[in-house]
């Protein structure tokens, strides 16, 4: 959709020769090319176009200039007037940008903003020289939160050619400014810099108005207008005609006074002028055309020249284009709409169909809002209210509607379905179903078959949308016989309907019949945009590499050619691919991508894509190991109390199971299956047999996690069969999984091998495999519980080849028994292990040096102690023999605690003898948090790119909780590991606070650079950076302060004086003194 250009908003407004130049405000002005961000903030009338326009011109500036209206509060428009603001002085600017604009839609995602923001920003970087761009009147825009998102990508990646102007009436409130002021790249002008000095006033009375009053005049007029510009040139305007100014003191406000001023200039003017005023001021621009139409005669061109020559506070904003100055025009308003009403009404119905003559439909709207002319409103929006909708101004069109009273709606019945199809966009879908039963009552009466089918599709949609297949299934059939009785239909409106229908069928858990309509409406060769549907089969029956395969090619054409879709609910693409990623182990694309589904429900305003978005969290978050449960309980229960509030029960059912499956695993069954429990009851009511599949199987999950296994095989054998009747092939394969599982543990071994076959099977025919090397949503928490069962199939011939091959891929060769569980070890802070996910108590020890011996293996995990070594260093004053004895309590209590049901003189799987060494079983999973901090330390430190070694360093330093073994700090056999650690801890804290340094974050700097002298008082660089950061923040005491005590515990400590680095530093902070001031 091109949106067209009106050029005068990009020429800059014309300024009179004798206009006064002001050496405070232009010695300002001429700083804009020195920062990369100027605000101009004041309120009307303060002068900020015209001091920027005199800048430009007396600077001879090649700038853009951009004049902002009230229409332009969408990324599209803004973004398209901005581009050709910038092509008046750079003509090939932005036509790959522009081209890629007109194909968009109006209804914007939040990657898309910045996808817009790269594209400007490249377009940008082809130009070499220095560029400013002047955003006059930015406080007509200020509300979109498209505009406002763009501009925060923007100004955070900022070329540095590039000099942007916002000229406001109020200052935005972009988190970027603070940062921006601290480091000196935004210069600020208010209203202290704008008003007039008592000189400056002097001057312009007497230059512009030839005016020459005595100063004890001067000084009443300065304390009466506060140095108000517009204030003042009213009061000259009536000085020729009043020399006795003593009737304004008794006005209290700024704002009184200029409604008394204005008055006084109107009244002064000849009568041809006062009638021109009144019925030209409803107009947002002024054209010698629109001029003519409203006031019926010719010449209104040389009329306008007149309003220029008398200083009547209008602009010359091209050249045939005028405007009136913003405060003049409402008081000229005002004045004819208290005054001549009628009058009133007819310019701006004048106004009105002159624009709808000319296609211009929302500035047509305009001005019947204004004078409230609803039955045009509703014949307008009956003739382009969709092409609104499909535009996305969703919020716009409802206020429209809004206004419209019923009985001009019961005369247009479409304007109830657009009213309703606005409504549910919005979730509010209680209005939704309200609004369409209005317009199908009103088709009915009309007989009006297509109406009827249309209202009954947006229905059905209602339900398509909260996923209750049971209601909307008889309201699409319905409307599939009515579009199919009517002549008038087409068939991409009775192929939508088919395509509707499989949706809804897929819904119930009939996968088999979606498909057929599927293709049914395929058959009419009509192309359905925007839908999921395809996908969705694929995902409900277990075809998850081709539905990710469709969901990515349409995520990637929103980024090559951006068809923006209205809001889908749970359908949107991200959504539907974050429970993918869930399901088959990929935790962290599957949180990322739920959090872009959290972000576009709240910048589309559509609560349910946002609610949905939040499960798809909790679902990530369950599988990741690093996040506490109480986070994904958190994401569940923000997402019930959104779907309490939009009133949407049948939404609950699938946070319900996430938390059925979370206190399952947490040991809270009694909460898992009352959770549980709750979600059957949605998906019963509604009829969702799939949900309802997966329900059940998480129900038997909260079993098995709770040793209740004879219930959860009764749950695994239903959820089996659901499954089977909704075709899904990988609910089916989990379900095989889990009865094998319980099968096992519970010593019933012909079941067992029945189900393992089966389940072996599954997964080598439909590449499963991912369930066995992920932790996934319906797998087990811990991997290793698939060991021993794959151990047991080797054994008894399951499918060998097959349980060979996928042990071996999990590292596992030559082995009799496992224990079915890894060890989960914490050395720093409070020591604390896990067998599984239960955690190992200080009574299970028994014997404090059975925990000690581990903590010994374990700062030793990398190879094999002698078993003399081990003794001499545990009990260093026993004789051999007690030593000896005491060595094999403590490893028999060791290998207890570690494996509690491990089979009668089976060997230890955990501990490990080879002669006569002992050690950590290298195969086995044991997982040490000090692994995982080096790790992720060392890739930190070597990371070169700050944007990714910043998140790296950050998942390291999470993992230090304390000292390494603190319980042991008095040992000497830790005490090169305890120290190992601190300086890992240290070098990574310091390259933080050096990288929120480069990024001008200095609060975050500080913060680490203290935690760094919380550990070790004595780390040189934490004392330079935090001098460096209070200097950077223009806290010069602060910064003495941090050297001075630098000095002070470096002697205490270690009787050293600091390096020449840090005496450079104190000496460079003590020079900036004069720097500081001036810039501050």
């Amino acid at each position: 959709m091109k949106i067209p250009i009106i050029k005068t908003k990009l020429l800059i407004p014309a300024i009179k020769d004798n206009y006064i130049r002001r050496s405070k405000l232009t010695r300002k002005l001429k700083n804009i090319k020195d920062f990369p961000l100027t605000l101009i903030h004041a309120g009307a009338g303060y002068g900020k176009s015209t001091a920027l326009s005199l800048n430009m011109m007396d600077e001879k500036q090649m700038g853009s200039w951009y004049s902002i209206s009230s229409t332009d509060d969408d990324i599209l428009p803004f973004l398209t007037y901005l581009t050709h603001s910038i092509r008046e002085k750079h003509p090939d600017f932005g036509k790959e940008l522009l081209t890629y604009m007109d194909e968009m839609d109006r209804f914007i995602r939040e990657e898309e903003i910045n996808l817009l923001c790269s594209l400007f920003i490249n377009n940008v970087l082809a130009i070499r020289s220095e560029m400013t761009i002047i955003l006059d009147d930015f406080h007509q825009i200020e509300h979109s939160y498209t505009v406002n998102r763009w501009m925060e990508t923007f100004l955070e990646h900022i070329p540095s050619h590039v000099h942007i102007v916002i000229s406001s009436r109020s200052r935005p409130s972009w988190k970027q400014l603070t940062k921006m002021k601290v480091s000196g790249k935004l210069l600020e002008i208010t209203r202290e810099d704008l008003i007039l000095s008592i000189d400056e006033m002097e001057l312009l009375l007497v230059d512009n108005y030839g005016i020459d009053l005595a100063h004890s005049e001067l000084e009443k007029i300065y304390k009466l207008t506060e140095g108000w510009v517009i204030a003042l040139c009213m009061i000259a305007q009536q000085v020729p005609y009043n020399q006795n100014l003593s009737g304004l003191e008794e006005y209290s406000s700024l704002s009184d006074l200029f409604q008394y001023l204005a008055m006084e200039v109107y009244s002064k003017q000849p009568t041809l002028i006062q009638q021109f005023l009144e019925q030209t001021c409803i107009l947002e621009e002024l054209t010698e055309e629109i001029c003519n139409e409203i006031i019926g005669i010719a010449g209104s061109f040389s009329l306008l020249e007149q309003l220029i020559e008398r200083n009547l506070f209008i602009q010359k904003i091209g050249d045939k284009q005028f405007r009136f100055h913003a405060l003049f025009k409402e008081f000229l308003e005002k004045q004819v709409k208290e005054n001549h009403y009628s009058q009133f009404l007819s310019l701006n119905e004048k106004a009105a169909r002159f624009f709808e003559r000319k296609g211009l439909w929302e500035q047509a709207l305009f001005h019947y809002k204004k004078i409230n002319h609803f039955p045009a409103i509703a014949s307008i929006l009956q003739d382009i209210g969709l092409t609104l909708l499909e535009s996305g101004k969703l919020a716009s069109l409802l206020e429209h509607i809004s206004n419209i009273p019923s009985d001009e709606m019961n005369r247009y019945e479409y304007l109830w379905y657009l009213k309703g199809e606005v409504n549910r966009y919005l979730s509010h879908y209680s209005d939704a179903e309200s609004c369409y039963q209005k317009a199908y009552v009103l088709y009915d009466k009309k007989k009006n078959l297509v109406g009827m089918s249309r209202v009954l599709e947006g229905k059905a949609n209602i339900y398509l949308d909260t996923i209750q297949p049971h209601h909307a299934e008889r309201l699409l059939y319905e409307a599939i016989d009515l579009r199919e009785k009517s002549t008038d239909s087409t068939n991409e409106e009775t192929g939508k309907l088919y395509h509707l229908l499989a949706e809804n069928l897929l819904n119930s858990g009939k996968s088999g019949k979606a498909e057929k309509w599927l293709i049914r409406a395929k058959g009419l060769n009509v192309p359905i945009q925007y839908s999921n549907l395809e996908a969705r089969i694929y995902l409900r029956t277990g075809r998850f590499e081709k539905a990710k395969k469709l969901l990515y090619q349409r995520k990637d054409s929103y980024q090559m050619k951006s068809p923006v879709a209205l809001p889908q609910s749970h359908r949107e693409t991200d959504l539907l691919l974050s429970l993918i990623h869930s399901f088959t182990g990929n935790g962290e694309e599957a949180k990322a991508l739920a959090q872009e589904g959290i972000q576009l429900g709240v910048a589309m305003k559509a609560p349910f894509v946002e609610a949905c978005g939040w499960i798809r969290m909790g679902h990530a978050v369950q599988i990741i190991n690093k996040y506490d449960s109480l986070l994904a309980k958190k994401c569940y229960e923000t997402a019930l109390e959104m779907m309490s509030q939009l009133q949407i029960e049948r939404g609950k059912a699938e946070p319900l199971m996430g938390l059925c499956i979370l206190f399952g695993t947490n040991g809270e069954f009694e909460r898992a299956i009352e959770a549980g429990n709750l979600a059957l009851i949605e998906t019963d009511r509604v009829k969702d047999h799939w949900l309802s599949s997966l329900i059940i199987l998480a129900m038997g999950l909260a079993c098995t996690y709770n040793n209740r296994l004879v219930e959860a095989l009764d749950y695994f054998k239903k959820a089996k069969q659901e499954f089977e009747d909704c075709n899904d092939i990988f609910g089916e394969m989990v379900c095989h999984f889990w009865k094998a599982y319980v099968f096992y543990m519970i010593n019933d071994f012909e079941g067992f091998k029945n189900e393992m076959k089966l389940f072996l099977k599954s997964v080598e025919l439909n590449h499963f495999e991912f369930f066995l090397h992920k932790r996934t949503t319906f797998g087990p928490k811990d991997l290793q519980s698939f060991i021993p069962l794959l151990i047991e199939c080797t054994k008894e011939n399951i499918e060998r080849p097959f349980a060979n091959r996928l042990l071996q891929e999990m590292g596992i060769r030559s082995i009799d028994s496992h224990p079915g569980y890894s060890i989960r070890v914490q050395t720093l802070g409070p020591f604390r292990i896990w067998l599984g996910e239960k955690e190992v108590g200080e009574k299970d020890w028994q014997r404090e040096k059975a925990k000690e011996l581990f903590q010994l293996l374990i700062t030793n995990s990398a190879h094999l102690l002698a078993k003399d070594e081990i003794v001499q260093i545990l009990w260093p004053t026993q004789d051999k023999l007690s030593s000896d004895r005491d060595f094999k309590v403590a490893l028999n209590a060791l290998n207890h605690v570690l494996e509690p049901f491990r089979k009668p003189r089976s060997n230890p799987f955990f501990v490990i003898r080879d002669g006569i060494s002992y050690g950590l079983n290298p195969i086995a999973a044991i997982e040490i948090d000090t692994v995982q901090f080096q790790e992720w330390i060392q890739t930190g430190l070597n990371e070169q790119d700050p944007v990714k070694a910043i998140p790296l360093l950050e998942k390291g330093l999470e993992l230090y909780r304390g000292e390494y073994l603190t319980e042991r700090r008095y040992v000497d056999w830790c005490i090169t590991k305890r120290e190992r650690m601190l300086v890992f801890y240290l070098r990574a804290a310091e390259k933080m606070a050096q990288l929120h340094v480069r990024k001008e974050n200095y609060d975050l700097a500080i913060n680490w650079c203290e935690r760094i002298l919380e550990r070790d008082r004595t780390w040189e660089e934490a004392y330079r950076l935090l001098m460096y950061c209070y200097y950077r923040k223009n806290n010069r005491p602060q910064a003495i302060k941090w050297y001075e005590k630098c000095i002070q515990i470096l002697e205490e400590e270690l009787g050293v004086s600091p390096l020449e680095p840090t005496h450079h530093m104190y000496e460079m902070i003590l020079e900036s003194t004069k720097f500081y001031e001036q810039m501050y």
